[in-house]
């Protein structure tokens, strides 16, 4: 099989800037390891930028195969700019005719966007923390809000943007900050403190949970245990894989995994995040749909912990992707 690793960088070719900015790319030697991976799976691999060029690259790539139907792209691109740049691979995928790995427009499109999603998953009967969208600093907050709480960028990923706020003054000043710097409104929702897993899934008939990870906070205290972009950018929590969790929690966190993955309508892959309380109670936070497989991350982390090696989590996410297709 021929694959074509479809990715994007800074140097995007745009026709015009419009709109907010993609801030997340996989850096280069994890796109070489994915290749790396593929190349010892037995397949042709090809590199190729996710831009408004894609489309004749494409075009191109195909004309060189012999059997153009034996092309698949494995889509690591996180899109150019928007509201809903997840969905521009896929999207210009469908339109093209191209097979690829993991999740579709619309899920894409649900997921990114935190309050929506949150709107599903509470639809669906999934526990979710009360949430409110403030389309301006003057909102009025809900009853159901009491601090603290959390404040993030409604269409944001990475943990851009967010903060733990306190007070009202600080509440205002949060989500005038985000509407400013990342041009959308602000989720706010109820901070539960306590301990903060994730879980991976993958695969489609039926998807499965892979080991719960936790991320261990260390010393740090109270609001500060929050996974927020300079947490995971100083490296000051680590992972711990299993969880410590009983058996009968580890299970419930893995079946509500299952069910939003299912809920928001994914495929092949994802990571949903959780806060459990101070009752045991999971939460769940927000599901990943480009969830990052690099090998530093904790997807793969909880890979490993099956025994298995990056190549094979390559190829199995591959695999789920060649079978739906089938």
């Amino acid at each position: 099989m021929h694959i074509a690793i479809v990715r994007n960088t800074p140097e995007a070719r745009r026709l015009r800037q419009l709109g907010m900015q993609n801030k997340e790319y996989y850096k280069e030697e994890d796109i070489e390891a994915v290749k790396k991976a593929l190349s010892a799976s037995g397949h042709d691999v090809t590199v190729l930028e996710g831009d408004v060029d894609l489309i004749p690259r494409l075009e191109s790539l195909l004309s060189s195969l012999e059997d153009p139907a034996d092309l698949m792209v494995f889509n690591l691109a996180y899109g150019v700019q928007g509201e809903c740049r997840y969905t521009h691979i896929p999207s210009i995928l469908e339109l093209a005719g191209i097979p690829y790995v993991c999740s579709g427009p619309r899920a894409h499109t649900i997921a990114l966007d935190k309050y929506l999603a949150k709107v599903v998953l509470r639809s669906a009967g999934l526990p979710t923390p009360a949430f409110q969208l403030f389309n301006t600093p003057d909102d009025v907050l809900t009853d159901e809000l009491v601090f603290p709480l959390i404040v993030k960028p409604k269409m944001e990923s990475t943990s851009f943007g967010i903060q733990v706020v306190e007070d009202e003054p600080s509440l205002r000043k949060a989500v005038a900050a985000i509407i400013d710097e990342y041009q959308q409104p602000a989720l706010v929702e109820r901070f539960i403190s306590g301990m903060e897993v994730n879980c991976g899934v993958l695969g489609n008939d039926p998807p499965k949970a892979l080991p719960v990870l936790e991320i261990d906070f260390g010393n740090m205290k109270g609001t500060s245990r929050i996974l927020s972009f300079e947490t995971k950018r100083d490296r000051v929590a680590s992972h711990v894989c299993p969880a410590r969790l009983s058996d009968e929690q580890t299970e419930n966190v893995q079946d509500l995994t299952v069910s939003a993955f299912q809920a928001l309508g994914c495929r092949d892959c994802a990571r949903v995040d959780f806060r459990i309380d101070d009752d045991g109670n999971p939460w769940i936070l927000e599901l990943n749909s480009m969830a990052a497989i690099h090998q530093s991350g904790s997807f793969y982390d909880a890979w490993s912990t099956l025994g298995k090696d990056y190549q094979q989590l390559i190829q199995a996410v591959l695999v789920s992707a060649v079978d739906r297709y089938r």
